[in-house]
C-alpha cells in the first residue's frame, strides 16, 4: 500500500499531516493522580508519533476543578499551572512528525459524585447510567462552563497544541444538550438544543483565534429511543461548519449505548462509517471517520468511496504503535492486531486502572518494557505453542536467546485455534496467524507433534524452561456425560463433531454465549443453560452488551438460574435453587464448563532445572491478556 490515499499528505485547517491516519482520543490513565502530564504519558505517545500517524488527538481533558472530570486517572487542563507539562507532552509529540490536538470535554451527567466530591450537573436532571441523578445547570452555570471550555482551550495553544478538540459526542455534556434524550429544559437551551454547543464554539474561537484549528467530534448517531438521531447530527454539523468548525470527527453512542463508542468483536468492522458518510454529504469541511476501522484496506475504501477524508484508529494503534510505518512501507503482514476485546483498554478503564492492552504488554510501560539484548544468550525450551508459549519464544528469539519449542498437536495456537472459529472473531485468526509468522521468521525451531517428556528436555540441556502447556476441558461429572449426542467446545469449534438442528450449550460464560451466538447464525434453534443468574459476566461491559444483542438477534433461548443435574436421551435435566426440574429437549448438547490447567510437568521441571517459568493457561485458565503478558514477562526475565 506504498501509493495508498491512506498514506498521501492532507491539510486539515492549515495543518499539514504525513498522513491521513489519525490516532484517536482514548483514555490512558497514564497521566498523574492530578491530571497533569507524566513521563509514562509522553512515551506513550511518543511510541505512536515514531510509529508514522499524521495525526494525535490526545485524550479528553477536563476542564474545570468542578464537575467535569469524567473519571479518576482524567487528564486535565483546568489551571495554568498545567501548560508546562502539556507543552512538553505537546512538543515531544510534534519532534516525532506528528501534528497533535488537545481533546477538551466537560462530562457532565457522565460523571460521579466519587470523581468530583460533587453532585453531577447536566442540562436536565435525568439520571445517568449508574442511576445517580445529576442536577440541572443554571443559566449562570452554563455561562461559567463555557468560559471553562475556551480557557482550557486557550491553554492548549499556550502549550504549542496544533489545535483543540471539543468532545461533543458520547453522552458528554455537549452531547447532552444537544440530545432530546437528555434535554428536557423549557428555556432557550431546550428550544434550541443546539445553542450549548455552539456558544463553546464560538467562545473558545474567539480565545484562540480564527487561525488555530478547532475541530468538533460528534456522535452520529447516538442509536438510542428518543435520542440523538443521524439526521439530527447531519443537521448540526451544517450548522458547526457555518460556525466556523475547522474539521468533524464522527464516532455514535452514548453512555446508555456505549458499545456503539469501543466497537466490540461481535458488531463488524466499521461500525459507524454510515454516520461519517451521511454527514460528509453535508458538508465541505474534513470529516474524519472511526469505529473499528482497523483493517488498511477497509480505511483505504472508506477513503476512496469518499465516506472520510482521514481515518481516526485508537485500539489499533494502542496495539501496534508503528502500523502507519508498516502500511507505508508495505509491510502488513508484520501489523500487530487489535483483538477488539476491550481488556486491556475497556475494562481496566472500569477498574480506574492504567492503559494496557492484551496482545502488546508494552502499552503503558514503554520505557521499562523495551527489548534489550540479552546481556548472555541462553539455550531456552518452550513446551507448548500457544499464545502464551508464542509470545515467550517471539521475545526471547528477539533478544538473541536460541529458542526450541515443542508442539503437541501439528499446528500452533492452542485454544486459540478454537476460540477464533466463528466469524465474528476474524480479528483473533488474524492475530494468531501474525504470532506464527512472527516465530517463522524468528527461525524459531518448532518441533510439531511432540509431547514433551522430562528425558526429552534433559536431552537438550537447557539454561532455561518456559511450561506453557495450557489446559483441557472441565468436563461436569453428572449421569449421562457419556452419552453420544455430548460433546465439549472444543470438539464442537474443531469440527470433529456436528451439531444438530436443535442445540443445548451448558454454560453460560463468554465461550458458551458466543458458541451460542456462532451457531444460531447457522440457523440452528439454541438454547444456552446457566446456572448463575446472569450469562456473559466475565466480559467487559460493553463486550458484553453486544453480545447480548448478537444473541438476541439469533433468537438464542436463554435459561438463566438452572443447574445442569442430568442427561438423558434426548434432552437434559435441570434444576433452579428451588429444586423445581424440567426437561430440555434437543439434538445436541455441548458443554461450556470451563477448563483445568494442565500441570503434570510442573513438580518434574521443577526438581531437575533451575530456572523454571510457568505462564498462561497451565498456570491457572484466564483469558489471551494473561496468556501474552505472561509470555512477554518471561521472554524478558530470561
Amino acid at each position: 500500500m506504498k501509493n495508498s490515499l491512506l498514506m498521501q499528505e492532507f491539510s486539515l485547517g492549515g495543518l499539514s499531516l504525513r498522513n491521513r491516519i489519525v490516532m484517536a482520543p482514548m483514555l490512558s490513565r497514564l497521566c498523574n493522580t492530578d491530571g497533569s502530564v507524566s513521563q509514562k504519558l509522553i512515551d506513550y505517545y511518543v511510541e505512536r508519533a515514531k510509529g508514522g500517524a499524521g495525526l494525535i488527538i490526545v485524550e479528553y481533558c477536563y476542564i474545570d476543578q468542578k464537575e467535569s472530570k469524567a473519571r479518576h486517572g482524567q487528564m486535565g487542563a483546568y489551571h495554568d499551572r498545567l501548560i508546562a507539562g502539556l507543552a512538553e507532552l505537546a512538543e515531544s509529540i510534534q519532534e516525532c512528525g506528528a501534528r497533535t490536538i488537545l481533546q477538551i470535554c466537560h462530562a457532565g451527567r457522565s460523571s460521579s459524585e466519587k470523581f468530583t466530591g460533587l453532585k453531577p450537573i447536566a442540562p436536565s436532571a435525568i439520571p445517568n447510567y449508574a442511576n445517580e441523578k445529576p442536577r440541572e445547570m443554571s443559566e449562570e452555570e452554563i455561562e461559567s462552563t463555557v468560559q471553562a471550555f475556551a480557557d482550557a482551550a486557550y491553554r492548549a495553544r499556550a502549550a504549542g497544541f496544533d489545535g483543540v478538540e471539543l468532545h461533543g459526542g458520547h453522552g458528554y455534556l455537549i452531547a447532552q444538550f444537544l440530545s432530546p434524550y437528555t434535554n428536557t429544559r423549557q428555556d432557550r437551551y431546550g428550544q434550541d438544543r443546539s445553542l450549548f454547543g455552539l456558544q463553546v464554539l464560538d467562545r473558545v474561537r474567539s480565545k484562540v483565534g480564527q487561525d488555530y484549528v478547532v475541530g468538533y467530534r460528534i456522535s452520529g448517531d447516538e442509536f438510542m429511543q428518543g435520542g440523538l438521531t443521524a439526521q439530527d447530527a447531519q443537521e448540526f454539523s451544517v450548522r458547526l461548519e457555518r460556525q466556523g468548525i475547522d474539521y468533524i470527527h464522527v464516532s455514535g453512542g452514548s453512555a446508555e449505548t456505549g458499545q456503539n463508542i469501543v466497537i466490540p468483536v461481535y458488531f463488524p468492522q466499521g461500525h459507524l462509517l454510515h454516520l461519517a458518510q451521511g454527514i460528509k454529504q453535508k458538508v465541505h469541511v474534513p470529516v474524519i471517520a472511526v469505529g473499528a476501522i482497523h483493517e488498511p484496506r477497509l480505511a483505504e475504501d472508506a477513503l476512496l468511496s469518499g465516506k472520510a477524508d482521514l481515518i481516526a484508529m485508537g485500539r489499533a494503534l494502542i496495539t501496534d504503535p508503528a502500523l502507519p510505518e508498516k502500511i507505508r512501507t508495505d509491510r502488513l503482514d508484520d501489523i500487530c492486531p487489535c483483538l477488539r476485546c476491550n481488556e486491556g483498554c475497556r475494562n481496566r478503564m472500569m477498574e480506574d486502572k492504567a492503559q494496557r492492552c492484551a496482545v502488546n504488554a508494552e502499552v503503558g510501560r514503554e520505557r521499562l518494557m523495551i527489548i534489550r539484548p540479552a546481556a548472555k544468550p541462553k539455550r531456552v525450551c518452550i513446551i507448548g505453542g500457544g499464545p502464551a508459549g508464542l509470545e515467550a519464544a517471539r521475545t526471547l528469539s528477539l533478544r538473541g536467546h536460541r529458542v526450541t519449542l515443542f508442539e503437541q498437536q501439528e499446528r500452533l495456537g492452542g485454544l486459540l485455534r478454537y476460540a477464533s472459529v466463528p466469524d465474528f472473531k476474524s480479528e483473533m485468526r488474524h492475530f494468531l496467524e501474525y504470532l506464527i509468522r512472527q516465530v517463522d521468521a524468528l527461525k524459531v525451531d518448532i518441533r510439531y507433534r511432540c509431547c514433551a517428556t522430562i528425558d526429552m528436555v534433559k536431552e537438550m540441556m537447557p539454561d532455561a524452561v518456559v511450561l506453557a502447556t495450557g489446559s483441557r476441558p472441565l468436563l461436569p461429572r453428572i449421569p449421562g456425560v457419556d452419552r453420544p449426542f455430548v460433546t465439549s467446545a472444543l470438539d464442537l469449534l474443531s469440527g470433529s463433531s456436528q451439531p444438530g438442528r436443535k442445540v443445548l450449550i451448558a454454560g453460560g460464560a463468554a465461550m458458551g454465549c458466543e458458541i451460542a451466538a456462532h451457531l444460531a447464525g447457522q440457523g440452528r434453534e439454541v438454547t444456552l443453560l446457566e446456572m448463575r443468574s446472569e450469562i456473559a459476566l466475565d466480559l467487559e461491559p460493553r463486550a458484553r452488551m453486544a453480545l447480548l444483542s448478537l444473541l438476541k438477534r439469533g433468537k438464542v433461548e436463554v435459561l438463566e438460574g438452572w443447574k445442569l443435574e442430568k442427561i438423558d436421551n434426548g434432552g437434559v435435566v435441570v434444576a433452579d435453587e428451588d429444586q423445581n426440574r424440567k426437561m430440555i429437549e434437543g439434538d445436541t448438547l455441548i458443554l461450556a464448563t470451563g477448563f483445568t490447567p494442565n500441570q503434570d510437568l510442573i513438580k518434574p521441571l521443577r526438581e531437575r532445572f533451575s530456572e523454571i517459568h510457568i505462564i498462561g493457561d497451565c498456570l491457572k485458565p484466564r483469558k489471551i491478556y494473561q496468556a501474552i503478558h505472561e509470555g512477554s514477562y518471561a521472554g524478558r526475565a530470561i
